[in-house]
C-alpha cells in the first residue's frame, strides 16, 4: 500500500500557509508605515535644528514664505517626505514681525495616527491632513 497525501490534507496546509502569509504581510506593512513616520519625526528634528541656527542669526525665526529658501545656509536639504514627495512638512511661524517671528509650529501627515495633533491648520500638501505637531517651547 502506497502512503500518500490526500487532496484534502494538501488544500487545508495551503489555507493554513495562506493565512499565515496574510497575517505576515499585514505586520509587515504596518512596520514599514512606523518606520515612514519615525522618519518623519527626524525630518521635523532637522528642520527644527537648522530653525534654531537661523534664529541665532537672525534674532527670530523665518516668516513661512521664505523659510525654505533661508534654510538653505544651515541646512543641506530641507527634508522631503519619505512616502511621497509631493507632501510638504508644513511650517507656521506665530506671531510675527516685520521680518522675523519669535515661535513657530511644524507638522507632518503620520501613517500610524493614534490622536490628531493640533496643527492650527498648517497644510501638509494639496488634499493631505497633518497629524502630528511640533511647537518650539
Amino acid at each position: 500500500m502506497t502512503k500518500a497525501f490526500t487532496l484534502v490534507e494538501l488544500l487545508v496546509a495551503m489555507a493554513i500557509m495562506a493565512v499565515v502569509m496574510a497575517a505576515a504581510l499585514v505586520a509587515y506593512s504596518g512596520t514599514r508605515a512606523t518606520a515612514r513616520d519615525g522618519k518623519r519625526k527626524a525630518d521635523l528634528e532637522t528642520i527644527r535644528s537648522a530653525l534654531e541656527l537661523y534664529r541665532s542669526d537672525a534674532g527670530g525665526y523665518p516668516l513661512a514664505a521664505s523659510y525654505v529658501t533661508l534654510l538653505g545656509d544651515y541646512i543641506s536639504a530641507v527634508p522631503r517626505d519619505p512616502l511621497d514627495p509631493a507632501r510638504v512638512y508644513g511650517y507656521a511661524p506665530q506671531s510675527c514681525g516685520a521680518a522675523t517671528c519669535p515661535t513657530y509650529t511644524l507638522c507632518a501627515a503620520m501613517e500610524q495616527v493614534i490622536v490628531p495633533a493640533a496643527c492650527g491648520g498648517v497644510s501638509c500638501g494639496s488634499g493631505v491632513t497633518c497629524s502630528y505637531a511640533t511647537t518650539n517651547p
